[in-house]
């Protein structure tokens, strides 16, 4: 049987396409923007991403195993219920302004990622390495971190989260007042 070659798409524009529950495999996207796409519960499968922007998109159950994803950007989109875990590595995926709920990131490295401004209401990051992440503005919401490392991550303005500081590397991570002092819930404390 014939090997499937990779079809390479460089620098396009691909706006309100819709690709519901199909499967593509074998692609290469360089340089390409998604705009206002409906991409939810499509499956990539072999596929690389290298520059993307994701903008105004729903991605909702998007299946990406075996894929890569190299400075690629999610801006404005719905992300709902993405097992990340499953991409290779490396990975580098900036999430702005965007609804990343229930996605699980199980343990990938994403150094100095960008959670912006985002919705992550019960987003897995255990396992993570996310030193020197921003996740400034994103609601965090029953999201899970254990034993990941967050060390120098910035968390100021997040809110919502709870981080178990005996189950973490937090070392240099910032924080502000009042989200902070969730921080204390393991410790069993009475603040007065």
């Amino acid at each position: 049987m014939k090997e499937e070659e990779t079809v390479v798409h460089e620098g396009k524009l691909f706006e309100k396409i819709e690709f519901k529950e199909k499967v593509i495999a074998n692609r290469k996207f360089t340089d390409c923007t998604f705009k206002n796409c409906q991409l939810n519960m499509l499956s990539f499968t072999d596929t690389y991403f290298t520059d993307c922007v994701f903008d105004g998109c729903d991605l909702s159950l998007l299946k990406v195993k075996g894929c890569f994803f190299s400075r690629v950007q999610i801006v404005s989109c719905k992300a709902i219920g993405i097992n990340w875990f499953d991409t290779g590595n490396p990975f580098s995926v900036q999430f702005i302004d965007s609804n990343i709920s229930y996605s699980s990131f199980f343990g990938k490295t994403i150094k100095k990622a960008k959670f912006k401004k985002c919705m992550a209401k019960e987003a897995d990051f255990t396992e993570c390495n996310l030193s020197g992440a921003d996740f400034g503005g994103t609601d965090l919401e029953n999201a899970r971190f254990s034993n990941s490392d967050i060390t120098q991550a910035d968390f100021k303005g997040a809110r919502n989260y709870y981080i178990d500081l005996l189950h973490n590397k937090v070392a240099k991570a910032k924080f502000s007042l009042p989200e902070s002092l969730s921080l204390l819930d393991p410790f069993d404390i009475i603040i007065e």
